[in-house]
């Protein structure tokens, strides 16, 4: 069955003041750490979604196989990369069945994860996501039923809403860490302390 990959690395950081996609943790650029981890996956066809910063961002990366796309929308908020990026991988693979759906900012993020994400969703419901922190979230992995629910999101509606509002279709995968994301110069400094 097909599953295609977004990573989303489109947003401005506002409030960190510089693109987080290009924070260094533990030798490695934050974005490429999820680049890493995806070509493990074997996901085809995968697109990383780049907006703000994109050149500076697309100039310092390794995308791998990935493809790089821009989304000149991308201020419209989140939602916009996803319909972007499903609406990209739907051009090149017409009978997509799946789509998983990450972020650029999980440093904790490791390919066991995104396996047992994989694993669970061929074998179980509708929807695979991620639980940290007594919350449900991405990385997610949605089957093709969902697809038309994901293409109707607008502004700043992730994924999340789509996972919260389909709870009876939903698989669980624990992700330890999470909730860790790095939105400010103070919560980078707390990761790269430890």
């Amino acid at each position: 069955m097909s599953t295609g990959l977004i990573i989303l690395a489109a947003g401005a950081s506002t409030r960190l003041g510089r693109p987080k996609q290009l924070l260094e943790y533990r030798g490695k650029l934050l974005l490429q750490h999820l680049i890493d981890l995806a070509i493990q996956t074997k996901c085809d066809p995968s697109v990383i979604v780049l907006g703000s910063n994109a050149e500076d961002i697309g100039g310092r990366i390794d995308p791998k196989h990935l493809q790089l796309i821009e989304n000149k929308g991308w201020e419209e908020g989140i939602a916009s990369s996803i319909r972007f990026g499903l609406t990209h991988l739907r051009s090149k693979e017409p009978n997509l069945k799946n789509v998983l759906i990450l972020l650029s900012d999980q440093p904790y993020l490791t390919i066991d994860v995104l396996n047992e994400l994989l694993s669970v969703q061929k074998n179980h419901k509708s929807i695979a996501a991620c639980e940290y922190n007594h919350q449900v979230g991405v990385p997610a992995i949605f089957s093709h039923h969902f697809f038309d629910d994901l293409m109707k999101l607008d502004g700043d509606q992730g994924a999340k809403k789509i996972i919260m509002r389909n709870m009876d279709f939903v698989s669980m995968v624990p992700f330890v860490g999470g909730e860790i994301d790095v939105d400010t110069e103070e919560e980078y400094q707390k990761l790269v302390k430890d």
